[in-house]
């Protein structure tokens, strides 16, 4: 086969075992499994590219490595005659590692260091692929049993930072109290506002809060509060940079990595009550209609009043009495009129239940239980929206003011690739759900399937196949709009104690509405320039990555509880519905917990069942009998491996002569409008 002349980018390797190769200028290079020679996640490697390949994508192989990650392997060890094993938990590394005698007998391991022991190396020497690469431990994390390892596990093996660096907690323990007197004299002064926070019971830090008020006009004017956090963390200050490192905090089950250090996050940047507290707020004129009048933008001084809970606040909107009930009733109306108006607009709201956990102090999961937005949420959710919209809309206007482009940061979410939303649309075929879509799907296309489906028993699977045809919202400099949410331009302003970008956004705010380049709570940038776009560049790809990374460690982790849970329920029949139909069998979703498995296309009884891809389902030979995406059935737990990620299921017989039951219950009558 002709090759092209080679080429270095940089190796991604995935949990399959095969990879893709970025080269600046070219589409990402596929790279077999039997072409990966000694690469590993993340190295430099030189690549020979076929000159054609299949699905006309780009296609090649590693030639060499030439340079390496330096990456931590975290894995277990195991002793050997040879000295040890690494056997490592990041599955995208090809093979086990081997560990030199000499480390075991010898420095500063020596001793600590047994089967079971939790490790961190490098790898040390791989030049056959062959051979068995050698790894240098580099430091000891624990014991495999230890409460909280498989945390730690999962956090290291993405590079999250289990904790902060000495000295960002000492640049944190130094930042003093702002001058409140001071600070009021440059802001505005809000704390004779009545303002609440609402959150999760779990939370530590509060970041925005809300008030309402009705003007003597009839108006009522809207507060979003936002922690100033920007006052605090400077522009490239020590504590800044780690914040850039993270990118975003990280939220597991009943713990979390926080972006900030806690002297920040759960005190001076948290809107506590009963405390004054800087924010950063947007102030909001509407009438009843929703129709926006006026709004401000600007640093304030804010004082919380009250601290609910989301089942608090849901209990007050329930009819429960408190002397701050109307002013969330007040909300609740305001909030329900935007929402409408949101819709009109063409916005997609997908509602679908998640899984809640509940651990032990030592991490053992105690329950697993599905849980759905309730209205406190959604009240605070559609004024966060708002502010986010206001300031997003704030920027573009200013830079039509200006004639430029004022570079900002951005949440944009691209319309559907077509290939998605054909599939989707032919999984919907299968449900017994005909929806043409036109040529180019609109947020209308979303709306009016989640609209029919409203009143279905598969009501939530639907939407989930409806979610999962979306693509992935992220941040960029420029506008390009929110599909989604059909807003004409879109920004993430209202979390900066969690998200990178926020704090970003907060910076270039007060920038672009200052009269003078000030650079208060921190230097700022100028205006324009290629320096501030490049550097907006470099923001939101680190903040769109870290997401992307933070995501998978908050999914993998809930999946491990929810497999621990699962395990001490073998044997037990469940109900569930099919997720997943692959040449290799069905995936099926347990009804009550969202915990997924497979049922083995070579355990389907009582017949040998063939895959029908384009048709999402399986087939018997003989019977003739279907199982589709989206059928009901009922499983028995045959095997879960907790280690491995996955569970096994076996399809349950109504009688010993018959087969698995499956109810395909479809609706009849009219769905809601």
């Amino acid at each position: 086969m002709a090759v092209k002349r080679p080429v270095i980018g940089r190796l991604s390797l995935t949990a399959k075992g095969f990879g893709f190769v970025q080269v600046e200028g070219m589409p990402d290079i596929f790279i077999d499994l039997d072409h990966l020679n000694t690469g590993m996640d993340g190295d430099l490697v030189e690549v020979e590219v076929f000159s054609s390949s299949r699905r006309n994508r780009p296609a090649g192989k590693v030639r060499r490595v030439t340079e390496r990650s330096g990456r931590k392997i975290i894995g277990v060890f195991r002793k050997t005659a040879e000295g040890g094993k690494l056997y490592p938990e990041d599955n995208r590394v090809p093979s086990s590692l081997a560990i030199s005698p000499d480390q075991l007998s010898t420095g500063p391991f020596a001793g600590k260091v047994r089967t079971g022991t939790v490790v961190a190396a490098v790898l040390e020497r791989w030049d056959n692929p062959k051979a068995k690469p050698v790894a240098r431990i580099s430091d000891v994390i624990g014991d495999q049993g230890d409460p909280g390892m498989d945390l730690k596990v999962i956090a290291l093996v993405r590079g999250l930072a289990l904790t902060f660096p000495e000295s960002v907690e000492a640049a944190a323990r130094e930042i003093r109290n702002p001058n409140m007197r001071k600070e009021a004299r440059n802001r505005l002064d809000l704390r004779k506002l009545d303002c609440v926070t609402i959150d999760p019971e779990s939370a530590r830090d509060f970041d925005d809060a809300l008030s309402v008020e009705q003007l003597e006009n009839g108006l009522f004017e809207v507060g979003i509060h936002i922690a100033d956090v920007s006052h605090f963390v400077p522009e490239d200050s020590e504590i800044d940079r780690e914040a850039y490192r993270r990118g975003t905090s990280v939220y597991f089950v009943q713990s979390a990595l926080p972006m900030l250090p806690e002297r920040l996050s759960s005190d001076l940047c948290s809107l506590m009550p009963g405390q004054d507290r800087l924010a950063f707020s947007v102030l909001v004129t509407l009438d009843s209609l929703g129709t926006i009048h006026d709004y401000r933008i600007a640093p304030s001084v804010i004082r919380s009043k009250h601290r609910f809970t989301y089942r608090e606040a849901q209990s007050v909107l329930a009819g429960e009495a408190h002397q701050f009930g109307r002013m969330l009733h007040l909300l609740e109306l305001l909030a329900s009129v935007l929402g409408g108006l949101r819709k009109q607009m063409g916005s997609i709201d997908f509602d679908v239940p998640e899984r809640a956990i509940v651990l032990d102090k030592d991490g053992v999961p105690l329950s697993v239980n599905t849980v759905e937005q309730i209205d406190s949420q959604r009240l605070v959710a559609e004024f966060m929206l708002l502010a986010n919209r206001i300031v997003a809309g704030h920027a573009v206007q200013l830079g039509k003011q200006r004639k430029v482009v004022l570079p900002f940061v951005y949440r944009v979410h691209e319309r559907p690739a077509a290939e998605d939303v054909e599939q989707m649309v032919r999984n919907l075929h299968e449900l017994g759900l005909p929806y043409k879509v036109e040529q180019t799907v609109t947020p209308d296309d979303y709306r009016n399937i989640l609209r029919v489906i409203e009143n279905f028993e598969f009501k939530d699977f639907v939407e989930r196949v409806a979610f999962s045809s979306m693509t992935k919202a992220e941040y960029r400099r420029v506008n390009e709009g929110h599909f989604g949410l059909a807003f004409d331009a879109y920004t993430h302003f209202t979390s900066p104690i969690r998200r990178y970008a926020d704090l970003v956004v907060h910076r270039l705010m007060r920038g672009y509405l200052a009269t003078e380049q000030t650079g208060e709570g921190g230097r700022t940038r100028p205006h324009n320039g290629k320096v501030l776009s490049a550097y907006l560049d470099d923001v939101c790809i680190r903040c769109s990555d870290a997401e992307k990374v933070a995501t998978g460690a908050e999914r993998e982790y809930s999946k491990l509880k929810s497999l621990e849970f699962l395990e001490r329920k073998v044997g037990k029949v469940y109900d569930g519905i099919i997720s997943g139909v692959t040449s290799f069998g069905l995936f099926v979703e347990l009804s009550r917990y969202l915990i997924e498995g497979l049922v083995k296309i070579t355990q389907l009884p009582d017949d040998t069942y063939r895959y029908d891809g384009p048709n999402f389902r399986c087939v018997g030979e003989k019977s003739g009998k279907v199982y589709r995406l989206g059928d009901r059935v009922t499983v028995r737990i045959e095997r879960v491996s907790v280690a491995d990620r996955k569970a096994d299921f076996a399809l349950v017989e109504p009688n010993r002569s018959g087969g698995a039951r499956v109810s395909r219950r479809r609706p009849t009558g009219r769905a809601k409008a």
